[in-house]
């Protein structure tokens, strides 16, 4: 079916997506400002689906569940762990 004109929704509060920004209102974030990541990615081969899970609020672990199925799993952290950012859960 051929669109004959274009649709715009007007929210109030939210900014003119064609206004250009201020000059400064961006800058890069470095390192020290990051911090660490407080996620891991993980490929859930049960369902075949790729989502992340997050650090414990305690901060001993990352946790989270299959986004299909809710299988649970948890990542240890340790010093004699790995410095790798993405796995796979079975």
């Amino acid at each position: 079916m051929p669109r004959d004109r274009d649709y715009i929704l007007d929210i109030p509060g939210l900014p003119d997506p064609q206004a250009r920004p201020a000059a400064g209102a961006y800058r890069a974030i470095g390192p020290a400002e990051r911090g660490a990541l407080n996620w891991l990615a993980v490929h859930w081969r049960c369902c075949h689906v790729y989502s992340r899970i997050y650090k414990t609020r305690d901060g001993t672990a990352y946790a989270g569940c299959c986004p299909k199925c809710g299988k649970p799993v948890r990542a240890r952290i340790g010093p004699d762990g790995t410095t790798g950012r993405f796995f796979e859960a079975h």
